[in-house]
């Protein structure tokens, strides 16, 4: 139905042209005695080329429908861009006023066009701006630096006039590109090709941000890119944020206000901006330097009347300890008594990076909380290879409190995403201070609760996905790769 909507109109008008030619003398005859000689001659000419013209809208109406967006579109996959078609509309207009001028008017097309010689100079100058513009469109369609759909950055003479946007359209003579703030821009092609593009999905069609971030020299500097690879990760695998590459933290120099860190991750640009990735990946990092008692660097020109308080807890220390662990959700509402009583019989134990803490099914009678760092939670599901992740524990969490509350086995297994720092708690603790404070026994039953309910949703998840019939793969034919390679060249 939308290819006859798009035809009906061109083949009216060539059908309306074509039945007054072939009653043209008819007409003439039966209106003769009321027309002029020359309102005859015009409506004998202007039938003549009405039939020209329409027939050339209606073939390139043909060519456009079945041949471009049709067979062309429908073997590359995407949409055809404006410019091919618009050479070819050229060329059968073209076409169009040749056969008018060498028929209806009987005229040479050699000698006209030996005499629009002058005339073409004229209009070439006149416009030269706009030439270069339809040049410099065929070489970005021939050479292909970008296309559409693509990201790009168009670098102007200031940092702060980049321009960070998504390619839409290409034509003759402009470059449409959708910013981040669902702003259309229209560069001229000339501005294109003599500027310098950064084309962010070439070669492969993910790319890798940079973050800087801050942090005071009295943050050990391993501690610090613990912390950072931790947020980092807490986002990746979502929202086109890439798992592999895996993100990763580097120290790149020292100033004079503090040690400079720079977050390293990578994005697909189908799924994610890079403002949203910058954005995402900028909260969830300065949720773990919060949870973990560190505070960005700060400039160091101040002065100081008094003894100047910590801004940044250690980890290593007992009293700071304590302050880390007044602020998790496990014991925010212990008074400090108790929360000294619990920390003096907890374990401390610190994990690298792929070290399991423990597995599906293993015994236990302790709960964790996790200081620093980030864990996976999985499970395996009987009949499927690799294990399901079902979610990642960040630092200030609590977690295996089913064991102690419950006397159950391991629900899932628990591996380090990072180096971690987690605090082990036993079970005759944790039921000294259950027994007095009811609102925690609460929390608890509440966090089995949930815990289970996401377990149970990921394990229906993974069955009714086993189970699902595979997909068959589209493989490609001869003549569509030939066609491919030609609708690329193109």
């Amino acid at each position: 139905m939308n290819k006859l909507a798009r035809l009906w109109f061109p083949f009216l008008v060539f059908l309306a042209f074509l039945s007054a030619l072939f009653s043209s003398d008819l007409l003439v005859r039966e209106l003769g005695t009321n027309l002029s000689v020359v309102a005859q001659n015009t409506f004998i000419y202007g039938v003549q080329i009405g039939v020209w013209l329409s027939a050339a809208l209606l073939l390139n109406r043909l060519i456009e429908v079945f041949f471009w967006d049709g067979f062309v579109g429908t073997l590359s996959g995407r949409k055809v861009p404006r410019l091919p078609k618009d050479v070819t509309a050229l060329a059968l207009f073209v076409l169009a006023g040749a056969g008018i001028l060498a028929t209806v008017f009987e005229r040479s097309i050699t000698g006209i066009l030996a005499t629009s010689g002058v005339a073409s100079i004229i209009i070439g100058l006149a416009l030269r701006n706009v030439i270069l513009d339809m040049f410099i469109g065929l070489a970005i369609h021939v050479e292909r630096p970008f296309k559409i759909g693509d990201w790009v950055q168009v670098h102007r003479n200031r940092r702060e006039t980049h321009i960070v946007a998504k390619v839409i359209e290409i034509n003759w003579r402009t470059t449409r590109l959708k910013t981040t703030h669902n702003n259309m821009i229209v560069v001229p092609n000339n501005v294109i090709g003599t500027s310098i593009l950064t084309n962010y999905m070439e070669p492969k069609p993910h790319f890798r941000i940079d973050l800087p971030f801050l942090i005071d020299f009295e943050v050990n500097a391993d501690r610090a890119s613990r912390v950072l690879q931790a947020g980092v990760m807490a986002v990746a695998g979502e929202n086109g944020i890439l798992e592999n590459p895996e993100p990763e933290v580097r120290l790149k120099e020292a100033t004079l206000e503090g040690q400079l860190y720079e977050v390293r991750f990578f994005i697909l640009p189908v799924h994610i901006s890079p403002n949203e990735s910058k954005d995402l990946v900028n909260r969830s990092i300065l949720e773990h330097l919060q949870r973990s008692g560190i505070a960005p660097a700060q400039p160091k020109e101040e002065i100081y009347i008094s003894k100047q308080s910590k801004r940044n807890l250690d980890t290593e220390t007992d009293k700071d300890i304590y302050q880390l662990l007044s602020r998790t959700e496990l014991f925010r509402n212990l008074s400090i008594d108790e929360l000294m009583g619990v920390f003096s019989g907890m374990q401390r134990r610190e994990l690298r990076q792929g070290d399991t803490l423990y597995r599906q099914g293993d015994k236990g009678d302790t709960m964790f909380l996790l200081l620093e760092g980030l864990l996976n939670s999985s499970i395996h599901v009987q009949g499927s290879e690799d294990p399901a992740k079902v979610e990642s524990i960040k630092a200030g969490s609590h977690f295996g409190e089913e064991t102690v509350m419950l006397g159950t086995q391991r629900p899932s297994t628990m591996q380090a995403a990072t180096p971690a720092i987690i605090y082990e708690i036993a079970k005759d603790q944790m039921k000294e201070i259950l027994a007095r404070r009811g609102d925690l026994l609460s929390m608890l039953n509440e966090d089995i609760a949930m815990g289970s309910s996401k377990i149970s949703t990921k394990r229906k998840a993974v069955t009714r996905k086993r189970k699902s019939p595979p997909k068959k793969s589209e493989s490609k034919s001869k003549v569509q790769k030939a066609v491919q390679t030609f609708f690329n060249f193109i």
